[in-house]
């Protein structure tokens, strides 16, 4: 499953969430929950056809649906994934920040080793839930930003837990506002993923686009930081960008030592990125970490190494 972004300039999202329009009704025609509700805060993050694992809509634990799917009401939840021994299979929840159902049906390897060690946003038994947000046939760069929109997280970039309901009763509030229209583009109450600028260094040293090239298939580099332009790259919760070039895998490989170049920006799975909270800049797709090599950047197994670790510095 993805392994979501995370972003302190989203930090409002919250806000934009709550602020949500649309429809309301109450599902009122479902049975109650066999099972007495509790509220958990927890880590919410969205993935869909695109950063599925791989791309589609196949899950690792078939229930109610077949492949990843749902509405959002009591009786046909939306798929989540997470770890299985932190929520079972077939488990319901509700979160009313998007005012929908969910059902527990896939996998997340960052859920997985968020409850099962320290991973990359904390643990263990750290909360963290990943929802379906869709997306087939829709922009696959707009899907993905949609879903790092919605993604909370506190002023400092750390993921924010919020209160999900496990085991809900059947009349909470639902809105049919799918979290991502695939046909308009559209994202849940108007959420928007804004990008932070800045320079990415690790050591003494800063990634780099050399000579401040703007031709695709240009390797990245590492150089003294000096605060300019050819250092000040744009994150938006998926892709890393500099003169409106992105951040990619040269040649979409996800083997070891596949350099890390920049190419014109289409939204692959090569191009997308999550920086997470233990300083890593991770492959949403290949689970390969960005690592220094000389002066060299390569994708590299993750191991959370120095060559591996970068300090943020955001920039006007």
């Amino acid at each position: 499953m993805k392994r979501p972004a995370l972003l302190a300039s989203i930090a409002s999202a919250a806000l934009v969430i709550a602020s949500a329009v649309g429809l309301m009704f109450t599902n009122s025609t479902a049975q109650a929950s066999p099972t007495a509700s509790t509220t958990t805060n927890m880590f919410v993050t969205y993935y869909g056809w695109y950063d599925n694992s791989p791309p589609g809509a196949g899950i690792a634990f078939p229930g109610l649906h077949s492949s990843a799917g749902g509405t959002g009401t009591f009786a046909d939840p939306i798929t989540f994934a997470s770890d299985k021994s932190e929520l079972k299979a077939g488990t319901k929840i509700y979160y009313a920040a998007v005012k929908k159902y969910f059902v527990m049906e896939d996998d997340c390897t960052e859920c997985d080793e968020d409850w099962t060690g320290m991973g990359p946003d904390g643990g263990p038994k750290f909360w963290h839930v990943d929802m379906w947000t869709g997306g087939k046939g829709g922009n696959e760069k707009a899907a993905i930003d949609c879903e790092d929109a919605l993604t909370q997280s506190n002023p400092d970039g750390s993921p924010k837990q919020t209160p999900v309901i496990v085991n809900p009763p059947s009349n909470e509030t639902v809105d049919p506002t799918p979290l991502f229209n695939a046909t308009t583009g559209a994202c849940y109450g108007g959420a928007t993923s804004p990008t932070t600028f800045g320079q990415y260094k690790n050591g003494s040293t800063c990634m780099t686009d050399p000579n401040g090239a703007t031709t695709s298939g240009t390797a990245l580099t590492v150089a003294a930081c000096n605060g300019g332009a050819t250092q000040k790259f744009g994150f938006d919760g998926a892709f890393l960008t500099i003169d409106n070039l992105c951040v990619d895998a040269a040649g979409g490989s996800t083997a070891n030592g596949t350099k890390i170049d920049i190419a014109t920006c289409s939204g692959a799975p090569r191009q997308q990125w999550e920086i997470n909270a233990n300083g890593t800049i991770a492959g949403i797709q290949s689970n390969k970490c960005i690592a220094v090599s000389g002066t060299a950047l390569q994708l590299a197994t993750c191991t959370a190494a120095s060559s591996q670790k970068w300090t943020f510095t955001q920039e006007g």
